[in-house]
């Protein structure tokens, strides 16, 4: 179970819109896995991959050693 946060924003910013800036920003920065960040925007997996693409935003998320890794186990087929 998560911890609830509250925030104060101007009134023209919806709930819907902050949930997915954030969601998108902490799967972006490595901290939420992608269904995680999706749960935290209340979307299905797939839309919040349509919105990382939208922003720009790779939805493979691997750093430079896990990405030698996924890069080596590729090499052995």
């Amino acid at each position: 179970m998560g911890r609830v946060i509250q925030i104060e924003v101007p009134e023209e910013i919806s709930e819907r819109d902050i949930k997915i800036a954030l969601a998108v920003q902490l799967y972006k920065d490595g901290k939420l896995t992608l269904k995680q960040a999706s749960d935290l925007a209340d979307l299905c997996i797939e839309d919040f991959m349509k919105v990382l693409s939208e922003k720009k935003v790779s939805i493979i998320n691997l750093d430079k050693e896990e990405l030698k890794k996924e890069l080596k186990n590729a090499d052995s087929f």
